[in-house]
């Protein structure tokens, strides 16, 4: 009876350690990140392991949560990646920024979701083709869904589905699922502007 009481102690505190460790690399990982991007609104924080590969051209709007292992980067030039308030990007998700991306307002990425802005056409090692990309409000993108370049926008309120590959615009408030995607349905006006 002893030993589950010590267990149960030690396993107690052991959590609490953890906890505190997650918050204060929490907040030592948010400070950089306001300290480098070209701009953070107020409230938006960043697990520790986000990265961002060209950040003076990230802005970043108010109330935004970046998981571990969002990662951001481009091939060439310094296109800008914008984000707008209360976006949420989960763990392992990869944003290509060759060509420009904006996210809006209220999107949710899930995890290892992967949006490109560049093509190489039929050659790897040819020059990166940049395409800005345009993600509208309350987007919600699922679960290692995959944008190609050729999808320059995602009108606000769509769903794509989990383990979508999406090669054309999306309309918005419709939810797209498959490979390639297609629209399986439409959501009620009311229900997008929710």
């Amino acid at each position: 009876m002893r030993h589950n009481a010590i267990m149960t102690i030690f396993l107690g505190c052991a959590r609490l350690f953890g906890k505190v460790t997650r918050r204060i690399g929490l907040y030592a990982s948010s400070a950089v990140h306001r300290a480098t991007l070209a701009r953070v609104g107020p409230g938006s924080r960043f697990q520790p392991g986000v990265r961002f590969a060209n950040p003076r051209v990230v802005k970043i709007g108010a109330d935004c949560y970046f998981w571990r292992g969002c990662d951001a980067s481009a091939e060439l030039g310094d296109a800008p990646l914008l984000i707008g308030d209360r976006v949420q990007i989960n763990r392992g998700v990869h944003l290509d920024t060759t060509g420009g991306l904006s996210i809006g307002a209220g999107a949710l990425i899930s995890e290892e979701a992967v949006i490109y802005t560049h093509d190489h056409g039929l050659d790897p090692r040819s020059v990166p083709k940049p395409t800005k990309k345009s993600i509208g409000a309350d987007v919600w993108i699922g679960m290692r869904a995959v944008i190609l370049p050729q999808c320059q926008h995602i009108g606000a309120g769509a769903i794509i589905g989990a383990g979508a590959v999406v090669t054309k615009d999306v309309p918005a408030g419709v939810i797209v699922a498959g490979n390639p995607a297609q629209i399986v349905t439409r959501q009620a006006v009311a229900e997008v502007a929710a």
